[in-house]
C-alpha cells in the first residue's frame, strides 16, 4: 500500500493500494492520524500557554493605575502620584493627550490637567494602551507585518470608540478603544513565537479564501482569538475586556455591547482596508451586531471618511 499526500488538501491522505483495504484497517489509520492531530495540537497548546508566560509583562506602575481606578475610593491625586514616578509613562500619555487624536482646546502640560480634562477611566485606559503597544513584537512575517498590524489594531480602536460613543451612546467610550487596539493581539504572539507555522495558516487561509480563524481552528486547535485572551488575562485585565478578546469572532445575541462593538469595529476597518489583520475575509456585520447597533456596515464606513488620517495621527503619536 502506497500513502500520498494530495496537494493542496493539508492532513488529507490519499490510500492507493492493489487490493481493497479492510475496513478495521482503514478506521485505525483514520484513528491514527486523528489522534496524531490531536496530539500536536495540544503540545502547540502547551507551547503557546507557555509562551505567553514569556511576554513582557505590563509595567507595574499600570497595574497599579489598573488596580487603582477600580476603587470608587481613590483619589485622583493618588493616581497621578503612581503614572509620575514613571517618566517614560508619563511623557508618552501627555504626547497622546497633546495629539490631535484628542484634540483639546488648549496644552494639558501635566497628568493632573489630564485628569481634569479626560477623567480617570480615560487617563486609566491611555496607560494599558501605550504598555499594549510597548510589548508588541517587532518581528513580522511576510505574510503580516507588524506595521499593518498595528494600523489595523488602532483603527479598530478608533472605530469601535465611535461606535461607543456615537451609536451606543456610552458616555466614556475609552474601555472600547483599549478592546479594539487588543482585539487581535494573539495574532501577534503567534507571529512572535510560531511565525512558520502561522505563516502557513495564513497562506492558508488566503488560498482557500476562508475567515482566518477557522483555518486556526483547523490547523492548531485553537484560535488567536483564545491565545490573546490567555495573554490578557496572565496580564490580569479586566473579565470583560478577556471576554471581549475571546468572543469578537463569533458574537450572539448575549454577547457584552464591548464584545459587539468590537466585533463591527473590526468589520469596518477590513472593509476599509486600513492595515492588515491576516484575515482574507471582510464579512459583514452579524445578525446580533446590526440589531444591537441598529445600523449596518455601509452605515458606519460612510460616516468614518477622516478615519485614516486619524489612524495615521494616532500611528505617529504611539510610535514614540
Amino acid at each position: 500500500m502506497r500513502i500520498t499526500q494530495l496537494s493542496g488538501l493539508p492532513r488529507l491522505t490519499c490510500f492507493v493500494s492493489a487490493r481493497p483495504i479492510d475496513g478495521t484497517v482503514l478506521a485505525a489509520i483514520v484513528f491514527m492520524t486523528a489522534a496524531r492531530d490531536a496530539q500536536g495540537s495540544d503540545n502547540l497548546k502547551q507551547r503557546l500557554a507557555a509562551m505567553v508566560e514569556t511576554m513582557p509583562a505590563f509595567p507595574e506602575s499600570v497595574h497599579q493605575v489598573m488596580t487603582m481606578s477600580a476603587d470608587i475610593n481613590c483619589s485622583p491625586k493618588d493616581l497621578v502620584r503612581v503614572i509620575e514616578r514613571d517618566p517614560v509613562m508619563t511623557m508618552k500619555i501627555l504626547k497622546l493627550v497633546n495629539s490631535a487624536f484628542f484634540t483639546l482646546s488648549q496644552h494639558v502640560a501635566s497628568v493632573q490637567h489630564a485628569l481634569v480634562y479626560l477623567g480617570m477611566n480615560t487617563v486609566k485606559n491611555l496607560a494599558v494602551s501605550i504598555a499594549t503597544v510597548d510589548t508588541l513584537p517587532r518581528q513580522s512575517i511576510p505574510e503580516l507585518h507588524m506595521s499593518a498590524f498595528l494600523t489595523h489594531s488602532l483603527a479598530t480602536a478608533s472605530v469601535a470608540q465611535y461606535l461607543a460613543k456615537d451609536v451606543l451612546k456610552v458616555r466614556d467610550g475609552s474601555d472600547y478603544f483599549v478592546g479594539g487596539l487588543l482585539h487581535d493581539f494573539g495574532k501577534a504572539v503567534l507571529v512572535q513565537f510560531e511565525p512558520t507555522t502561522y505563516a502557513s495558516v495564513i497562506q492558508e487561509a488566503r488560498a482557500r479564501m476562508l475567515p482566518l480563524n477557522q483555518v486556526e481552528m483547523e490547523r492548531l486547535g485553537l484560535t488567536s482569538a483564545e491565545v490573546g485572551a490567555m495573554l490578557a488575562e496572565s496580564w490580569q485585565l479586566p473579565e470583560e475586556l478577556v471576554d471581549c478578546i475571546r468572543g469578537h469572532i463569533n458574537c450572539t445575541d448575549e454577547s457584552s455591547d464591548l464584545t459587539l462593538a468590537v466585533a463591527a469595529a473590526n468589520t469596518v476597518v477590513k472593509s476599509m482596508q486600513l492595515g492588515d489583520n491576516g484575515d482574507p475575509c471582510i464579512g459583514d456585520f452579524s445578525e446580533a451586531e446590526k440589531n444591537r447597533l441598529k445600523c449596518g456596515l455601509s452605515d458606519v464606513v460612510n460616516n468614518l471618511k477622516n478615519l485614516e488620517a486619524e489612524v495615521s495621527s494616532l500611528l505617529n503619536t504611539v510610535n514614540v
